[in-house]
């Protein structure tokens, strides 16, 4: 189906040879005589079959070359903006386009993808230039639902002619199993640090390797990072994700191949929903814990993330005790809900919760650019999470103070655009259970909470649930008075302990009998908290309401985003390997750095290196 050039010779407008032609219109001339395959093959690209194909113009190459699975054919013409056209009959979801070049080997060209439902509005998927291959290329995109896929060009780096050899729309291939395959792995993925653009992906390996990740939108894991550095504690980062997008992944590592597993990444300041839960005091391995997780799983309950308040590994916070009491038990929802916690008292009793910090990969916004303590935005929700331990003296100072903690608090709250603020620790400011009222953080903290109208705090500490009245300073606000209501939620798993005491005044509701974890949903201007208890009921319901900022604080608010995140991102890593458990001082932000890698289109990835055993 080539078009070749007629030849003559004429001299002096004399013809040489009868039938003599007209010289031929100019064309792309024919690649020269090279090996090229027999028929398209793609990678990442499940190819939809195309009805009809169209063009805004050829040389004589029509654009019906471009589906004859045959590479020496093509569809050519010349000038900026011409365009080739697929229609595929019907609307399909896309992810992608795969493109093979003519002479695609000797120059890049520079082309936009488009998709369309109707033929006639375009929406640009994907620009760029091509790579200099005469192989196919599949360029992805967010996936979408389309009947037409525009190719348009715009001339290479040698000429302004455009030529294509082969076209094909992808759909998402066959999504992958979501089955472990391999040997298993000592420690499952879990996820840490889930933010609008990134994510962090944690595991172990059974011995020293260089695992993948590979990832992308849905079931279309067109990306992939590697941890770029051996051992068998790791932690991979994915880089350049979309707000609010659900993503899929899956951990290939030492022979192993995890199942494909998804999570949401965290939505910006114009959302107005978030869904989240929390619970303490549940690390035991026990029966109980497996009955409360069994519940939080379903999906009536499964969250966004999960607030871990303390206690997370009984009795001692060993790394044992952390994979047998925590990472075992609760994989299947850490694989797809990400986990942001608070240490408890038992968590410090081994070296003061450095195994809890080499287990957790969280943000590390705070001056000393520890992990202990940190804050973090989720759609119209403000966290912050502190270190009571520090508090309450559990804590040396060269690990963290109550002055530099509190100094950060003060700071980050003020700094605070989000319409809700959620405060989580683990030693309660307001308890009637066996440990009580733990006085220096309701002092020390509760004044810049009023200040700053936190809506909610939730702390574990002791095995119950207790919900306070809206509190104010060390009374039962008054009706003049904005109150904070403190939550007690440490009825995840460990024994319950009855009250020693009366109910007192200040409480609104407690339970010693239950155990559960806490469900939050914010809609809007209004929060509601439900205690759901492990046999799936529930036992005691709290709802806050407030009238939001206008909109055009909220617009000016979300116009700050994207420089706090590239900021928040640009700090937020986890730590570089280490073969010694230092203390936060003789690790520094620093050092916490990462190996960059390249990833799709519109995006880089980057690898975490890996943690070597015994750290």
């Amino acid at each position: 189906m080539r078009n070749r050039l007629l030849v003559s010779t004429c001299l002096l407008g004399a013809c040489l040879a009868t039938g003599c032609e007209s010289p031929p219109a100019s064309t792309d001339s024919d690649l020269p005589p090279v090996a090229l395959p027999e028929a398209l093959a793609a990678s990442n690209c499940n190819q939809l079959v195309t009805k009809a194909v169209t063009a805004s113009g050829d040389d004589g190459n029509v654009p019906a070359n471009t589906q004859d699975d045959d590479l020496a054919t093509r569809w050519s013409a010349q000038g900026t903006g011409v365009w080739l056209q697929m229609d595929l009959g019907s609307s399909q979801t896309l992810t992608g386009t795969t493109l093979a070049w003519h002479r695609g080997n000797e120059r890049q060209n520079h082309f936009v993808v488009s998709t369309s439902t109707d033929g006639s509005s375009f929406t640009q998927a994907y620009a760029g230039d091509s790579a200099l291959t005469t192989a196919a290329q599949t360029v992805a995109f967010s996936s979408r639902s389309a009947r037409y896929v525009r190719v348009t060009v715009n001339g290479n780096t040698v000429n302004d002619w455009n030529s294509i050899a082969e076209a094909r729309a992808c759909s998402a291939s066959a999504p992958p199993s979501t089955s472990d395959s391999g040997p298993a792995l000592p420690r499952l993925p879990y996820l840490q640090s889930v933010k609008q653009t990134s994510a962090i992906v944690a595991f172990r390996t059974p011995s020293s390797c260089t695992p993948t990740v590979r990832y992308g939108e849905g079931t279309s894991l067109t990306s992939s990072v590697s941890a770029g550095v051996s051992g068998t504690r790791h932690a991979v980062k994915l880089s350049g994700l979309s707000a609010g997008r659900t993503y899929g992944y899956v951990v290939e590592a030492c022979g192993s191949k995890t199942g494909l597993r998804s999570f949401k990444t965290s939505t910006t300041s114009a959302a107005t929903k978030a869904h989240f839960t929390a619970m303490g005091d549940f690390g035991t391995g026990g029966s109980m814990q497996a009955k409360v997780m069994a519940v939080m799983s379903t999906p009536a309950w499964r969250s966004e993330l999960l607030l871990a308040l303390g206690d997370n590994a009984y009795p001692n916070g060993t790394d044992a005790e952390f994979q047998a009491h925590l990472f075992t038990p609760m994989a299947g929802l850490l694989r797809e809900v990400p986990m942001f916690a608070t240490p408890g008292n038992h968590e410090y009793v081994t070296n003061q919760a450095q195994p809890y910090l080499d287990s957790m990969y969280l943000p590390a916004n705070n001056p000393q650019g520890s992990e202990r303590y940190y804050s973090f935005d989720w759609g119209p929700v403000h966290f912050l999470s502190l270190d009571s331990n520090c508090a309450v003296g559990l804590a040396s100072a060269d690990r963290c103070t109550l002055s530099a903690q509190k100094t950060w608090a003060e700071a980050d709250l003020a700094a605070n655009t989000r319409p809700w603020t959620v405060v989580f620790f683990h030693h309660p400011s307001w308890s009637s259970g066996e440990h009580g009222s733990q006085l220096t953080m309701r002092r020390q903290f509760g004044p810049l909470f009023e200040k700053y109208g936190v809506d909610l705090v939730l702390t574990g500490h002791d095995h119950d649930y207790e919900r306070s009245k809206p509190m104010y300073g060390d009374n039962v606000a008054s009706s003049t008075q904005r109150g904070i209501p403190y939550l007690v939620v440490g009825s995840g798993g460990a024994t319950l302990r009855a009250f020693a005491t009366s109910q007192p005044s200040w409480t609104a509701v407690r339970d010693a009998a239950a155990y559960g974890f806490l469900d939050v949903v914010v809609d809007g201007g209004t929060l509601t908290a439900r205690l759901i208890t492990s046999s799936n009921t529930v036992r005691d319901t709290l709802v806050l309401k407030k009238t939001l900022l206008k909109s055009a604080t909220r617009v000016q608010a979300s116009a700050l985003e994207a420089d706090e995140a590239q900021a928040e991102e640009a700090q937020d890593t986890p730590p570089a390997p280490r073969t010694t458990a230092p203390s936060p001082a003789a690790r520094p932000r620093a050092a916490r750095g990462h190996a960059g890698v390249r990833g799709r289109p519109g995006g880089a990835a980057s690898a975490v290196a890996a943690r070597p055993a015994g750290g």
